[in-house]
């Protein structure tokens, strides 16, 4: 059954119901300690490669540390300086409208300052993944635009989870009735239907008794693409021998929020290449 808040278009929870109880509550203490010029506090919700656009000033700044330089440069240039919240909205999945007011009187002089824009937050696990700044009527259409598009960095982390939870209910909500899962890499051939991907995937969680795959990269290549960098580590059920790592790639291709199809590959590059290739031929 589906949750009663989960996203129309998926059928999963929210992005922002696994991260941020109260995206708003978060964007409205991010203003506070910006007017406190407290720069540790505002930083520390940024992810560490977070992205910030600032269309006004005509440049990006990626990860945390080239954010915080922005920052201290930007109000170091004003000898009073305000932002307020004329409006801020949760629009769903981790993104949060606000319409920005900013107040300020620039250093050596006595003129004073007043602009309105409006900021896009796409929060992520309690963090700001990414924030643009932009004309206000851009900023909101932009946005609500991104409120309805699944975050498929985070279905893939989330499915993972459930994989690692043992919660095969979970993770195969994530999966088409009708996808397929080619396991060629390893001579599996390859698995047509919901039912027949979870019987393959119970079994081989099954055969270890202790078993974790981490996602150590995930990159949503754009037109329903993505491709993960996993690592298996395990200990087969009944051995007492050490536990085994094996790093694979899969290549995953999304419609309307779940997977139809996944290839995994036991070559990294060769995944790459045709995860770019595939999202290319896709346009």
């Amino acid at each position: 059954m589906r949750s009663p808040n989960a996203s129309p278009r998926t059928g999963h929870k929210p992005v922002s119901e696994f991260t941020t109880p109260d995206p708003v509550e978060l964007v409205r203490r991010q203003f506070e300690a910006a007017n406190r010029r407290d720069l540790d506090r505002v930083t520390s919700s940024f992810a560490p490669d977070a992205v910030f656009e600032g269309r006004a000033v005509g440049a990006i700044f990626e990860g945390r540390a080239a954010i915080r330089s922005f920052l201290e440069d930007w109000f170091g240039a004003y000898e009073e300086l305000e932002v307020g919240l004329e409006e801020v909205r949760d629009l769903g999945n981790g993104v949060v409208f606000a319409v920005v007011i900013q107040n300020g009187r620039l250093a050596s002089s006595a003129g004073h300052l007043r602009q309105r824009e409006g900021w896009v937050f796409v929060w992520v696990r309690g963090l700001i993944a990414r924030l643009t700044a932009s004309d206000i009527d851009e900023a909101r259409a932009a946005a609500e635009r991104l409120a309805q598009e699944p975050d498929l960095v985070e279905l893939v982390r989330q499915a993972n989870e459930a994989l690692n939870r043992r919660d095969f209910d979970a993770a195969m909500s994530f999966v088409a009735p009708d996808a397929v899962f080619d396991m060629s890499f390893v001579a599996l051939g390859s698995f047509e239907g919901r039912e027949a991907i979870r019987r393959f995937v119970e079994d081989w969680w099954g055969a270890y008794e202790e078993f974790e795959q981490e996602a150590e990269e995930v990159l949503d290549l754009g037109n329903g693409v993505t491709l993960a960098v996993f690592s298996q580590k395990g200990r087969p059920a009944g051995s007492t021998g050490q536990v085994t790592e094996v790093p694979f790639a899969q290549v995953s291709t999304w419609v309307d929020g779940v997977v139809v199809r996944i290839t995994s590959y036991r070559d990294i590059d060769e995944a790459r290449a045709a995860a770019e290739r595939l999202a290319g031929e896709r346009e």
